[in-house]
């Protein structure tokens, strides 16, 4: 109880330190902090990052819609792959001027602190870099190259270069790997000011271990050599069960509610339903226990019906959302059902950004390829799905024992090769990640994902859905050299179609 006290009292802290765009003030300058205690501010940094890539917007009309996990009920035109040039120009500053800036100032205060040269200290500012490290990692896999060496300064330069994705990459892993090695586990960290992990370090030593293997493995077809070297150094320091998942677990209540959950009942409506792709083709052929968890049945028939996945506006306004399942929770918002545990739209739902799933799924791939982890392919695949089961509250024995031994998921018959089992798997372990499975996808190339039902309206170049973002108007109108020399160094012209760094084939 006592924790869940300071947990409140943190996030109503939050109220008065983060506010949003208001950080900007505080950060013109990371040379000279400001004087917000860093452990207020690590609160505010961990709120925006989940928020950012867990709302209706870059999640609900983005992520969710290019990894095709749902589908629109109306003003669907992000469906056929139409984005709102506003949405892109306010999400790319984001990710800079709300977390990243903050997380930044973090490092600045912390060493500017008494605490620098304890072991709490050079722990905060690994904890600092380690999210650094994500939000940089999601953002280059957004857009492929982006600012980042000369990002972050303020107005010292307001118009950055960009950097190769490649280059990125490689920079991360190195930071990764220190923040892991400078990380004192036996002692303290942001404690109840961590959202996260409440202060625990040696779950946040496991979470750099875990983006090192989420680095190495997406990498793995530009760079297989230092990509072997970074999942095989760190595979066994990595997540070990479900305990270790990384998520920013949000209250009950406004503002500090699931933003998922605060768009639903501020609109009133039900913008999204599942799409056919996740329920009727990934789920129901192969009678996914899971889908009680991801979906709510369609109320007019009681049935797990997934939405035709890119319908125009006009077809989708034609047919009522009751017909299709809605995300799991929809019906408890409208107040005609109790929430459960696992519902998406719940309030308290918690915005995941990393899970052991995951980590299971590049053990798996890393034995097909040949590197030196511990375990069988087939073993891994399997741990996977299980955790992937007991995530989303499936933990009967028997229930998990007959889906894995079904012909189309078992390993050994499962159709395809190596990269559709496991790809297939790991997208449905990755639901509400749209980002992730989105990468998977493009990584992978595994069939599962189809054009838009009503066809694509953006310029996918032929490709069932977009292989990156474009980049905002407003770096072509305000850092025009280096958004020409980020085209450059992407390989290809700013489209949808053209490929980031890792994605090869």
């Amino acid at each position: 109880m006592k924790k869940h006290k300071l947990l409140i009292l943190t996030l109503f802290m939050l109220g008065a330190v983060s506010c949003g765009d208001n950080f900007g003030d505080i950060n013109v300058d990371p040379n000279n902090p400001s004087l917000v205690p860093a452990d207020y501010l690590l609160t505010g940094a961990q709120n925006a990052l989940a928020d950012d890539i867990w709302d209706e917007w870059m999640n609900g009309r983005f992520g969710l819609l290019v990894s095709q996990q749902w589908a629109q009920n109306n003003y669907s035109d992000e469906s056929q792959y139409t984005f709102r040039q506003g949405v892109i120009n306010q999400y790319f500053g984001y990710y800079y001027h709300r977390a990243l800036i903050d997380l930044e100032e973090v490092k600045e205060l912390v060493k500017a602190s008494d605490e620098a040269a304890l072991a709490s200290g050079v722990n905060k500012v690994a904890v600092a870099e380690i999210l650094e490290c994500w939000v940089y990692q999601y953002v280059t896999d957004v857009w492929g190259p982006v600012p980042y060496t000369e990002a972050l300064k303020g107005s010292e330069n307001r118009t950055p270069k960009y950097d190769s994705q490649e280059s990125i990459y490689v920079s991360l892993l190195g930071r990764l790997e220190k923040a892991k090695a400078d990380i004192d586990d036996s002692a303290d960290g942001f404690g109840a000011s961590d959202i996260i992990y409440g202060g625990d370090m040696g779950k946040w030593k496991k979470l750099a271990a875990s983006l090192i293997l989420r680095l190495g493995m997406r990498m793995a077809d530009a760079n297989g050599g230092l990509a072997q070297q970074a999942v095989e150094g760190s595979y066994a320091d990595a997540f070990g069960d479900n305990s270790d998942n990384a998520m920013f677990t949000y209250l009950s209540a406004s503002p500090n509610n699931n933003p998922l959950n605060q768009d639903r009942v501020e609109r009133g409506n039900a913008d999204f339903c599942l799409s056919n792709i996740l329920i009727d083709k990934a789920l129901g052929t192969r009678n996914d226990p899971r889908v009680i968890a991801f979906a709510d049945p369609a109320v007019n028939s009681g049935e797990y019906l997934g939405r035709p996945f890119g319908q125009s506006p006009a077809n989708a306004a034609s047919e009522a959302p009751e017909d299709y399942s809605q995300p799991s929770g929809a019906m408890a918002v409208a107040g005609a059902a109790s929430f459960n545990a696992t519902d998406v739209l719940a309030p308290e739902a918690p915005a995941v950004l990393m899970n052991y799933a995951e980590v299971c799924f590049i053990l798996a791939e890393a034995k097909e390829r040949g590197w030196n982890v511990s375990g069988t392919a087939a073993e891994w695949y399997n741990a996977g799905i299980t955790a992937s089961m007991n995530q989303w509250g499936i933990t009967d024995g028997t229930a998990i024992s007959d889906y894995l031994a079904q012909t189309n998921v078992a390993y050994a018959s499962a159709p395809g090769d190596y990269k559709q089992k496991i790809g297939i798997q790991k997208w449905i372990a990755l639901f509400m990640q749209g980002v992730e499975a989105w990468s998977e996808w493009r990584r992978l190339d595994f069939d599962l994902l189809e054009a838009p039902v009503d066809g694509a309206t953006g310029d996918v170049g032929g490709n069932v859905a977009p292989l990156r973002l474009t980049y905002p108007t407003n770096e072509q109108t305000q850092n025009a050299a280096n958004y020409a020399e980020g085209v450059n160094l992407l390989g290809g012209p700013d489209k949808m179609s053209t490929r980031v760094w890792w994605d090869v084939e």
